[in-house]
């Protein structure tokens, strides 16, 4: 009788942690994904990128084509069903089924590809490599065009690059100092009906980026690339932390993936690794988040679901 008791007492200490530390397999989608034009962006095409926070160094693809087919293998191999693909206008004639259009440049162009459906996002947004800030003049344009034509905004801010990138990439005029989410508030305030997704969680500035999420409910985060550039414990004490201030439901998957594919299986293992996430969770992150900021039919889900 003292054996079934001691038992029953085992499992109870079990459970939970098994339960946490399971990993998951269902449909995912990742919001931070880029195509790359083989002329355009022609420095990425080789680079090995500089050695990260964890210490690893990637060795990118050589060619716009063979990014596409490298990153919808690794797409395949873990059941990414859909993706937010900046400069996706690329690859969406390929795989229009698996394809968000993220886009920015000349405010005509981008009401042209909207009024062909080829438009799902302005994304990225970013100021933050031309050393200004969310508010600058020069961006209003776009967020009133988000605003009227309801497609969400992807703001990207640090990290920018590769770490010490200003010295490495050339990208002079990046300030950390610039970097802070709270600089998108005026920002929400004037334009209160665009949606926002702050890229790379906001990472470093948790607290505000907790403070902004609680007074801006239409703001949502990717996890993208600080799911691989920096040391995993600092990566999920972040998570850790958006999760427990309660907002779990507006923390979206994304990789950041640019010409290192097997940056996205580093992210998705960094999620599953995070043992203070239920499989519920991890669900919320990988998943059912993305699919209702982006307005996923529930024909589509059913179909991602196998229900």
């Amino acid at each position: 009788m003292n054996y079934i008791f001691s038992f029953f007492i085992l499992l109870l200490f079990i459970n939970p942690i098994t339960s946490q530390s399971e990993k998951y397999k269902g449909p995912i989608i990742d919001v931070h994904i880029h195509a790359f034009d083989q002329e355009r962006n022609a420095m990425f095409f080789g680079m090995t990128h500089p050695p990260t926070l964890r210490g690893e160094t990637y060795k990118g693809v050589v060619s716009a084509e063979e990014q596409r087919i490298k990153t919808f293998q690794m797409m395949e191999k873990h059941n990414i069903v859909k993706a937010v693909v900046a400069g996706g206008t690329l690859w969406y004639d390929h795989h229009p089924e698996k394809i968000l259009i993220g886009e920015q440049g000349d405010v005509k162009r981008l009401r042209s590809l909207h009024a062909q459906g080829k438009l799902h996002a302005l994304s990225e947004l970013s100021p933050f490599y031309a050393g200004m800030k969310a508010d600058n003049p020069m961006m209003s344009p776009y967020y009133s065009l988000a605003e009227e034509l309801q497609i969400p905004v992807g703001f990207h801010i640090l990290p920018g690059g590769p770490n010490g990138g200003i010295y490495t990439v050339g990208m002079k005029k990046m300030r950390a100092y610039n970097a802070n989410p709270l600089q998108m508030e005026d920002v929400l305030v004037k334009y209160p009906r665009m949606k926002v997704y702050i890229m790379h969680g906001g990472w470093p500035y948790l607290e505000d980026m907790k403070a902004l999420m609680y007074a801006h409910p239409q703001v949502y985060v990717d996890i993208a690339v600080i799911n691989w550039i920096i040391p995993e414990k600092e990566f999920h004490n972040f998570l850790k932390g958006l999760v427990d201030a309660g907002f779990g439901k507006r923390i979206m998957f994304g990789s950041d993936q640019m010409t290192w594919p097997q940056t996205i299986e580093i992210g998705i293992n960094a999620v599953n690794n995070a043992d203070f996430l239920t499989l519920n969770q991890k669900e919320d992150i990988f998943y059912n988040n993305a699919a209702q900021f982006f307005g996923l039919s529930d024909e589509e889900i059913k179909v991602h679901k196998g229900m």
